[in-house]
């Protein structure tokens, strides 16, 4: 690699992109060294962020090529080192709730089924890919013990729905849960001002946290996650690749 690195260059390197031309800058003899012949890249989830394994070393570069960061790092959600790409392709890709300390019912989640499996599932109720998604549960409700969080992210209706479902289910969980199922509840009946809300805002609060961007999201049983439908949704609960 040349002695002057320029930011396009170096962005190029690991697959972000530049939104603009930079001049060449001269980088230190130490950082050219760590640089020169990359062997493999891995998006970090986390905006802005890529890891860059190059040799023996492992860097972290920020999304513009400014800033390299020479470790270590550790991914406190795991309490691991990542010391490694396949470290932190493993971790990046899961989530120990009961290490968070994430409880989901203190999101407004409801119960589907009894299974000893627990599964995580962030929808919207103006959705209907999530509407394609819960139609497929009860087939698995005996197996796995499905935990479903609105999340409103498509707009004011998905607003409304929520308050609405959020509020029916402070004194009737089960009614809330069968009109979420069945695509009810718009036919429920207006929330009062205030009610069932604060759940809504700790899932709003805990998708911003986890990176959720789009609904469905599911959480395996093994931490593993997932946005969007499962072509099979036993195999990918499996684990079956």
């Amino acid at each position: 690699m040349n002695r002057l690195l320029t930011l396009p260059l170096l962005t190029g390197l690991i697959g972000i992109g530049s939104p603009f031309v930079a001049p060449a800058v001269e980088a230190p003899s130490e950082l050219q060294e760590m640089l020169r012949g990359i062997d493999g890249m891995r998006r970090l989830p986390v905006q802005g962020m890529q890891m860059v394994r190059t040799g023996e070393r492992v860097l972290f570069v920020s999304a513009n090529g400014r800033y390299v960061f020479t470790g270590p790092a550790w991914d406190l959600w795991h309490g691991a080192a990542l010391d490694s790409l396949d470290t932190a392709g493993r971790l990046a890709d899961r989530i120990d709730l009961q290490r968070l300390r994430l409880d989901p019912k203190a999101l407004g989640a409801f119960q589907l089924g009894k299974g000893e499996e627990e599964v995580v599932i962030f929808v919207d109720p103006r959705c209907p890919h999530c509407r394609d998604l819960m139609s497929r549960l009860p087939a698995l409700a005996e197996r796995y013990r499905f935990l479903l969080v609105p999340l409103p992210v498509l707009g004011p209706d998905s607003e409304d729905a929520v308050a609405r479902l959020g509020c029916l289910a402070t004194s009737d969980a089960a009614a809330a849960r069968d009109a979420l199922l069945n695509d009810k509840a718009d036919e429920l009946p207006a929330p009062t001002p205030g009610c069932g809300q604060a759940p809504a805002q700790r899932a709003l609060v805990t998708a911003q946290l986890l990176g959720i961007t789009g609904v469905p999201y599911l959480i395996a049983p093994d931490g593993r996650l997932r946005q969007g439908v499962p072509e099979d949704l036993e195999d990918w609960l499996e684990g079956t690749p």
